[in-house]
């Protein structure tokens, strides 16, 4: 069966889970749980997007994060890319280390925000390891109940209980600890079209909006892309489809490709445009996550939402 194509908007509002590869274990000591944190501090830094709470297991992740900027896609590609690179690089393994496609339900903030955020901390007391969220020390739990800034935004959600900051950790400390019926009503993955978490009302306004990308993203033909490379890089689409070899060449094609997957385009698509194997074409893509790639993606995303809109 075909996978479903993610909803993906500014402002989205997602929890993410992310498996090991046949549920193999991702985190082997605490040097691998502090990377997967480093990196995501480095993207949420990068692409700006608002971490409400995450928790590491030994085999999965989760995370609930707000995508302002940059889409869901795009973040958990840098993440996850650069995390296989550093574990499979120390343990001297190849190949996939996260399962295929990680889940990602698009919810509704307003209704689901505290009950999502206390789901997430308290997965590793309901996996049997704690016997309550604040002694394992892999999750965000932690962040919510001192003064110490970490790499959630906690007053997001500690405003919801008070606008005195002691208070509020002090009463998310309730609520953390008196959900049990709460949470027996409460189903994360109860979705629509297993993506969409939230009400009749709140499905009806996400689908219309995805309507109004998918009309959007039909008047955005191939060649209105290749020309917002071209003007940004300096490269034309001749020389990108040439034997040529150089940096500036390698970061044109592959900012094409990742902006053209965003759109919807294929990889077959692709390599009839660029003249490329689908492997190398794959390569490509994965500049777009690099530094200098993601802000000239951010460039000529700009450059692309200003047509739109003129």
């Amino acid at each position: 069966m075909a996978w479903k194509a993610r909803i993906q908007f500014e402002g989205a509002f997602y929890h993410s889970i992310i498996r090991g590869n046949q549920r193999q274990d991702i985190f082997l000591d605490e040097t691998d749980r502090c990377q997967y944190l480093e990196r995501l501090h480095r993207y949420r830094n990068r692409c700006g997007f608002i971490l409400y709470a995450y928790v590491l297991m030994s085999n999965h992740v989760h995370l609930l994060i707000e995508t302002p900027n940059d889409p869901i896609s795009r973040i958990m590609q840098m993440i996850n890319f650069t995390y296989t690179q550093f574990f499979n690089r120390k343990y001297e393994k190849v190949g996939h280390l996260f399962q295929g496609r990680y889940k990602s339900y698009l919810c509704d903030k307003d209704s689901y925000l505290l009950s999502l955020v206390r789901y997430i901390h308290n997965n590793p007391v309901r996996a049997g390891l704690v016997k309550d969220a604040g002694a394992y020390e892999w999750s965000s739990h932690g962040d919510y109940l001192q003064r110490t800034k970490g790499i959630v935004d906690t007053h997001k959600v500690l405003r919801l209980f008070s606008g005195r900051p002691d208070i509020a950790r002090q009463k998310y400390a309730e609520f953390m600890t008196a959900g049990d019926e709460d949470d027996k009503s409460f189903s994360p993955y109860a979705a629509h079209e297993q993506q969409i978490v939230g009400g009749e009302r709140f499905i009806e306004e996400v689908e219309k909006r995805v309507e109004r990308l998918e009309k959007r993203a039909r008047k955005m033909p191939i060649r209105n892309l290749i020309l917002a490379v071209e003007k940004e890089t300096g490269i034309d689409l001749l020389e990108m489809i040439s034997r040529k070899r150089g940096e500036r060449l390698r970061m044109a094609r592959g900012i094409l490709v990742s902006l053209a997957k965003e759109v919807g385009y294929n990889m077959m698509e692709l390599q009839g445009i660029l003249k490329r194997d689908i492997s190398v074409l794959s390569r490509l893509a994965s500049i777009g996550a690099t530094t200098g790639g993601e802000k000239t993606l951010r460039r000529v995303r700009g450059r692309l939402n200003a047509q739109s809109q003129a």
